[in-house]
C-alpha cells in the first residue's frame, strides 16, 4: 500500500502522549485560512522556492524546460500554472533553495523510517501520530499501517478533522489508540466561512466517538476575531459538557510561525495582515472558562 507524505516530525511532544513521530499526510478537504501547513492541502507534489537559502546563480530559471522560473528583479518568479514538478530545477539548486513537497512512500518504507525511533517509543510511552493535511483521505494507506503499529505494541493517534462517515471513522477504530480533532467554531455558518466546509458532520462524528467513551482529545485554535471571544468559547464548552468525563478539551493558541510557506509555494494568505500571536494573557483568559466544566485531563 501507498500513500503521499509531506514529511515527518520526529521527537515531537505535542501530538499525543510521550515522545513521537508526526506523518504528515498530503491533501486536505478543508480550507482553514489560518492553517500552519498549507503545503498539505493539495493531494499533489508542489514546488517550494524558501528564498532565505537562494544565492540567485539563476540556474533554475536556465534548466526549466517548462519555462515556469522566471528571474524579475533578481528575484526567482515561478508560474505555478505551468509548473510540472519534474524536479529539474530541485536537483540543480545548489543550496536546495528549491524543493518538491510531497512523496509517495509505502508502508514498508514508512516503517523503516521509523524504526529507528522505537526506543525513544519505548522509553517515553510514546508512538506515531498521522497528521495532515487530512488523514482519512488516504484511509486504506493510514489504517494498513497504524494496525502495522499496533500488532508491534507502537501507541498510534491520528488527527483528523472528522469531516467523513462514520463508517470510515468505524474501520479505523480497531487501529487507533487516541483520536484527536478540532472544534473550531459551533457556529455552522462561521465554520463554513472560515474553513469552506459545514460541520455538522464534524459535531456529530465528535458525538459518537465520545458516547462510546473512545480515547478523544477535542482542541479548539484560537483565532483572532474569528473565534476568540468568551461567547464562542462557552458555546463549544457547552456543546461538549454531556461528555466532560470522556473526552479531553484544550485551546491552542494562534500563530504566524507557517505563514512564510505560503509565499514558498506561490499560495495567497488571506491572514497575511494578521499582527502577531493570540496573546497568552487572552489565551490563559479563556482557558480558565474550561475549569467548570471538568474536562478530562
Amino acid at each position: 500500500m501507498k500513500g503521499r507524505i509531506t514529511s515527518l516530525q520526529r521527537m515531537s511532544i505535542h501530538d499525543g502522549p510521550g515522545i513521537r513521530t508526526v506523518v504528515f499526510m498530503k491533501g486536505c478537504n478543508m480550507r482553514c485560512k489560518w492553517c500552519h501547513n498549507p503545503e498539505t492541502w493539495s493531494s499533489n507534489p508542489q514546488i517550494q522556492h524558501i528564498g532565505e537559502k537562494c544565492i540567485h546563480c539563476h540556474t533554475c530559471a536556465s534548466i526549466c524546460p517548462q519555462k515556469a522560473i522566471q528571474i524579475e528583479a533578481e528575484q526567482i518568479v515561478i508560474d505555478h500554472k505551468k509548473c510540472t514538478v519534474c524536479g529539474i530545477c530541485t536537483d540543480a539548486c545548489p543550496t536546495q533553495a528549491l524543493s518538491v513537497v510531497g512523496r509517495t512512500i509505502s508502508t514498508d518504507e514508512l516503517w523503516k523510517e521509523l524504526e529507528k525511533d522505537l526506543p525513544f517509543f519505548r522509553s517515553s510511552g510514546g508512538g506515531v501520530t498521522i497528521s495532515g493535511g487530512e488523514p482519512l483521505l488516504q484511509k486504506e494507506f493510514v489504517k494498513e499501517f497504524l494496525k502495522f503499529c499496533r500488532e508491534r505494541k507502537i501507541h498510534t493517534a491520528i488527527e483528523t478533522n472528522l469531516s467523513t462517515s462514520w463508517e470510515t471513522i468505524e474501520e479505523l477504530l480497531p487501529c487507533v489508540d487516541l483520536w484527536m480533532c478540532d472544534c473550531k467554531t459551533y457556529s455552522s455558518e462561521k465554520h463554513r466561512y472560515w474553513t469552506g466546509t459545514d460541520n455538522h458532520i464534524v459535531l456529530q462524528n465528535i458525538q459518537r466517538l465520545a458516547e462510546k467513551r473512545i480515547p478523544l482529545l477535542v482542541r479548539t485554535p484560537v483565532i483572532p476575531e474569528v473565534n476568540d471571544t468568551e461567547e464562542e468559547i462557552e458555546s463549544i464548552c457547552q456543546f461538549l459538557a454531556p461528555y466532560a468525563g470522556n473526552i479531553s478539551y484544550e485551546l491552542l493558541g494562534f500563530h504566524t510561525l507557517g505563514f512564510p510557506k505560503y509565499d514558498s509555494l506561490g499560495m495567497p494568505n488571506e491572514l497575511k495582515e494578521t499582527k502577531g500571536d493570540l496573546p497568552k494573557e487572552r489565551l490563559n483568559t479563556l482557558k480558565k472558562m474550561l475549569a467548570k466544566y471538568h474536562f478530562k485531563s
